[in-house]
């Protein structure tokens, strides 16, 4: 496993969530063991004035497993979520071993007093540790698991009066978000502005027709582009686009999808 901090901020995107380590034990026809892990809740968000907050590590499984929880500040950068040490927050305890069919609180203690005018974004990673020698498992392929989790402090200020997805977007409220579509090997990639004091979060893309047709580019969550940053996500798509295509996304919590207004040549 990695040592305590990563060494300079690198980006995260490559690095596999669900890490296939997959430690080969001994014997023939090696099966897999399902992971253990769990972790609740998979969001952390600091009020102004909120000094700590717990998650929850529990082992679903018959055997002991050790964690280590770590923070680092995110950022992007080059279209790149990126990671890199931090005191601004800490983990405690840090390294743990829960019991079978036990869970365990984690406490996640703010030490950068006060809020900032925009807001801060860290991940929380929850990393499953190989166990100890003296544990005995059964044969078969072990999976190591990693959480990724956002954690974010809100910002100086009140927060917005409307959603922020009606907020970001030109004609509702302040335009802080801006969008272009690039050519990029193998189709496009779009690339996202937030000029915002909040992060945005994006899912559900889809590529629509004139004639309503929807082709889904992305399922569930396509990322967050965090405030005062740019993100970008490759896409299998043409550039530019047909003149009767329009790319639409649900922003934060909004149950409705809505048109992402292209800039430049992507249009």
């Amino acid at each position: 496993m990695a040592g305590p901090f990563p060494g300079p901020a690198v980006p995260v995107r490559r690095r596999a969530l669900l890490l296939a380590a997959c430690l080969a034990l001994s014997g023939a026809g090696v099966g897999a063991r399902a992971a253990d892990l769990q972790v609740s809740p998979i969001l952390l968000e600091f009020a102004q004035a909120q000094q700590a907050q717990a998650i929850w590590l529990s082992n679903s499984g018959q055997h002991p497993l050790r964690a280590q929880v770590r923070v680092h500040a995110w950022s992007q950068d080059g279209g790149e979520d990126r990671l890199a040490p931090t005191r601004d927050l800490v983990a405690s305890p840090a390294t743990l071993e829960i019991a079978p069919g036990a869970q365990q609180m984690v406490r996640v203690v703010r030490l950068q007093p006060g809020p900032a005018p925009t807001e801060r974004s860290y991940r929380l990673l929850v990393d499953e540790l190989p166990p100890a020698a003296a544990q005995a498992r059964p044969a078969g392929l072990q999976f190591l698991l990693r959480y990724s989790i956002p954690v974010f402090l809100e910002p100086a200020g009140p927060a917005p009066a409307v959603p922020a997805a009606q907020a970001s977007l030109p004609g509702t409220g302040p335009a802080s978000l801006r969008f272009a579509l690039e050519p990029a090997p193998g189709g496009s990639r779009l690339v996202a502005s937030n000029a915002g004091t909040r992060r945005a979060k994006l899912s559900q893309l889809v590529l629509v027709a004139a004639d309503g047709g929807a082709r889904a580019l992305n399922q569930g969550l396509l990322g967050y582009v965090l405030a005062g940053q740019t993100m970008s996500w490759p896409l299998p798509v043409s550039h530019p686009l047909a003149p009767d295509q329009t790319l639409e996304a649900r922003f934060n919590d909004d149950p409705d999808a809505r048109p992402l207004p292209l800039d430049g040549a992507g249009r």
